[in-house]
């Protein structure tokens, strides 16, 4: 609980690096940035774990597919930073551990029990809450949270599956190297179909043509290297040493600091259905996944 409490400190730090500078480069740059810093950082851990053959340990090919889930959910994620607060991209986001109960039966064989489905329901609603679709709220873009909160939860899910043997370092190298590849293959793709200069939002996030950072903007991005490094160990650390639903209502401290990120940075003042809403969803997400570490204990 303690290592997840630390890791949701440390990771939401790049968050508002990378809203910052989301209006001059595009999301596959940023990535990309990120993951070359982070790369040496990542080599002198292995090297300090045994050289590199321990990349190899356990079960490589679900460490790299739960890899390119993380990839492409934290991509969604970022794109959601255009069209809406800080506040409210991780009161989406939180609908993860909802998604963890969700999958938790199909994937681990674990039933639920008819209030943890309850509690489901509830934080959904929230979502709703926070989403207001169909009365001028943030409506579609809610998607891109919550769909980066379904693969996100998924993602653990295969660390609890199948990260026993494997340590956290060599599951998050698996993960910085495919982010890093995936990026640039997805940026020579996309470069003829790149967004028109000076356009917004989340498509010109994702297709904005690369641009050559100043200083400031590259040694900015580049300290999201060490912040993934140290945030991605900490978080698949907590996940793969302990039962999922004991440690992931740990991780709606980052919310909090996302708040206090927007707010000093941006301005972003949390409106009342985002309040409201993330207060479902925390309510049922914590409800759903201590729940099921209770009835676990009276059962043993």
């Amino acid at each position: 609980m303690l290592t997840l409490a630390l890791g949701t400190l440390v990771i939401t730090l790049q968050d508002p690096i990378i809203k910052a500078r989301m209006g001059d480069y595009p999301v596959s740059e940023t990535i990309v940035i990120r993951s070359a810093v982070a790369l040496p950082i990542f080599l002198v851990l292995l090297h300090r774990l045994g050289g590199w053959r321990v990349i190899f340990e356990g079960n490589t090919r679900q460490a790299i597919v739960r890899a390119l889930l993380f990839m492409v959910a934290y991509t969604t994620y970022f794109l959601a930073f255009p069209a809406m607060p800080l506040a409210t991209v991780v009161a989406l986001y939180f609908t993860a551990p909802l998604f963890v109960v969700l999958l938790s039966r199909p994937y681990l064989g674990e039933r639920q029990s008819a209030s943890r489905w309850i509690a489901v329901l509830i934080g959904f609603a929230g979502a709703l809450v926070v989403a207001q679709p169909g009365t001028g709220g943030i409506g579609w873009a809610a998607l891109l949270p919550i769909a980066a909160a379904a693969l996100y939860a998924f993602g653990q899910l295969m660390a609890r599956r199948y990260g026993e043997g494997t340590s956290a370092t060599v599951l998050s190298f698996h993960q910085n190297s495919v982010y890093l590849i995936g990026a640039l293959l997805f940026s020579f793709v996309a470069a003829p179909f790149a967004a028109a200069p000076g356009a917004t939002g989340s498509m010109a996030f994702l297709m904005r043509a690369w641009e050559m950072p100043d200083t400031t903007d590259l040694i900015l991005l580049g300290l999201c290297g060490p912040i993934a490094v140290a945030g991605t160990i900490l978080l698949t650390k907590a996940y793969r040493e302990a039962p999922p639903g004991a440690v992931t209502p740990i991780e709606y401290m980052a919310l909090i600091w996302d708040v206090i990120w927007g707010v000093a940075i941006f301005g972003e003042i949390p409106n009342g259905a985002t309040i409201l809403g993330a207060a479902l969803i925390i309510a049922s997400g914590v409800f759903a996944v201590t729940r099921g570490a209770a009835v676990a204990r009276a059962a043993t």
